[in-house]
């Protein structure tokens, strides 16, 4: 392998030879100088033997042999077979090849995704309260404790740690903070009754609706394709305008006695107008992919919206939401996505001079460091902020059809009214998008292990390399079941991100009045609010 020779075929026996070269020899020739210049020819000499060919299989591009098994270990121990670049390469070998496997890994995996929301369905509303049971538990089970270890010396357990006055002292401290802690928790769920109603009838009508629009689950996709194909674009057009900066040498040249090679390492150098254009590039990029994730957005309440608001049923209405956005609200998304990119470009900055700082041990650079550290803290809260809010803006977008700036106004006002709605909605919301994660990807990649390791793949391999390629069968499996883990990772994410965005929508659509909650019979009529169809 390290010094093959390249055959049509490769040899099953010993009915075939093949041209093996032997060691190389150097010579080096000179030849007279003619007008100041010196011709140096310098090769090497190769002996070719006509030896008998061995029973090999191909994999890899290389004639492995099938039944000389010292030969095998020599290949995995000397060569660069068993490195990892060559196992990942045999992994998505292994992985491209099984693609009618990873075909039924994505059905199991929408599957999943299906059973996981009707579990939600059913079994949320138990969930929650049972949690809600369990922390009251496990609060006032601690409480019980630390009250018992400061009356009690022989149930103290603090003892076992600390003088008997300090323990007592702190098992009375952690009793009180128990007892706190009870108290406000407790607190919270009486004054939060209402908003954890709303937030368990959202989680439920969201998988109702996701039930009733299930073309709607295609949206990740569609829109992986749109963010992917303009990522592609822009990017092409970078590499074009950086194409037009000037290539300069960026060392100086080697010289070996009379020869002086130069240009080894080079260096790319933009003027002032080229730089202009590379960060106006830049922004533009990032602000296209802010603009685009917010459509997307947009298309999922407008699809929520339309379905629970007007009653109407399309068969896809995903074009339907990306139509109105692109020709009803182009600006109020471009707006969204401009805020959010401007956020996180001043961020990356701030970052970059931190780090450029960072080698500055003065006291300027460390007041620097921590001036710009608050700002990066600063700006990356805003941006959060205002990334959460967008999840309700593009909803009131698509509920009244007005611009980002009055539905932004009509969103805070809302969401400081039903903070407490807002927050459970948020938490319990981020707690199911990491279960239903862990859940649809953990199960469909421990099935596709299961399923690969029990099939006859492996015992095939083995007998073609005759029991030495272990190492190889255990990549391609393993490449195969990393493969299928990212398929049913990426579908659970589709899943959960309409789970989030559903959620969201029905929620806010509850606060305004336009859904009716579990305790009132039709939407509040003394909400003015005008729902504008695009």
């Amino acid at each position: 392998i390290l010094d093959g020779v390249c055959v049509d075929r490769c040899p099953t026996g010993p009915e075939t030879a093949s041209w093996c070269p032997g060691r190389a020899s150097r010579f080096d020739r000179q030849a007279r100088e003619r007008s100041g210049a010196k011709e140096v020819v310098v090769g090497t000499i190769r002996n070719l033997t006509l030896r008998a060919d061995y029973p090999t299989a191909e994999a890899l591009g290389y004639c492995f042999p099938r039944e000389d098994l010292a030969m095998m270990g020599r290949i995995f121990e000397e060569t660069h077979v068993s490195t990892l670049t060559r196992q990942m390469y045999l992994a998505a070998h292994g992985a491209l090849e099984s693609w009618r496997f990873l075909v039924a890994v994505a059905a199991v995996g929408v599957a999943l995704g299906y059973t996981f929301l009707a579990m939600l369905w059913f079994g949320f509303a138990k969930l929650v309260r049972g949690l809600i049971l369990l922390c009251h538990a496990v609060l006032l089970g601690a409480c019980y404790a630390t009250i018992s270890a400061g009356l009690y010396k022989e149930h103290n357990f603090f003892l076992n740690y600390f003088e008997p006055a300090s323990a007592n002292l702190l098992a009375w401290s952690c009793a009180t903070v128990a007892s706190v802690a009870w108290l406000l928790f407790a607190t919270c769920c009486c004054c939060n009754r209402g908003a954890i109603s709303t937030t368990i009838e959202s989680v439920q009508m969201t998988c109702e609706v996701i039930a009733g629009i299930p073309t709607m689950l295609l949206q990740p996709f569609l829109h992986s394709v749109v963010v992917v194909t303009a990522v592609l674009v822009l990017l092409y057009g970078f590499a074009w305008l950086l194409s037009t900066g000037r290539v300069v040498p960026d060392s100086s040249p080697l010289q070996d006695d009379d020869v002086e090679v130069q240009g080894l390492q080079r260096t790319v150098r933009f003027a002032g107008w080229q730089w202009a254009c590379i960060a106006y590039w830049a922004f533009g990029l990032v602000w296209i992919c802010e603009t685009l994730h917010a459509l997307g957005q947009f298309a999922i309440s407008h699809a929520v919206v339309i379905y629970t608001c007007f009653g109407t049923t399309e068969w896809f209405p995903m074009l339907h939401g990306y139509g109105a956005g692109i020709i009803f609200h182009s600006g109020t998304l471009a707006l969204g996505g401009f805020a959010v990119s401007c956020l996180k470009i001043i961020a990356v900055l701030l970052s970059l001079i931190v780090k450029q700082a960072s080698d500055d041990h003065s006291a300027s650079g460390l007041v620097t460091r921590v001036a710009c550290c608050c700002c990066v803290s600063c700006v990356a809260c805003a941006e959060r902020i205002l990334t959460m809010v967008n999840d309700l803006i593009y909803t009131d977008v698509a509920l009244r059809a007005v611009g980002y700036v009055d539905a932004a106004d009509h969103v805070v006002r809302i969401a400081t009214v039903h903070a407490g709605t807002y927050m459970a909605t948020k938490v319990s919301s981020n707690a199911v998008r990491l279960l239903g994660v862990v859940f649809i990807g953990g199960v469909g990649t421990a099935l596709s292990y299961q399923v690969l390791s029990s099939t006859a793949l492996h015992q095939q391999l083995d007998r073609v390399f005759a029991d030495a390629s272990a190492m190889l069968v255990t990549s391609s499996i393993m490449g195969t079941t990393a493969a299928a883990g990212l398929v049913c990772c990426y579908i659970a994410m589709a899943f959960m991100l309409v789970f989030h965005q559903t959620t969201h929508t029905l929620m806010y659509c509850k606060l305004v009045g336009v859904l009716a909650r579990s305790d009132e019979e039709t939407p509040l009529p003394s909400r003015e609010i005008s729902l504008t169809k695009s």
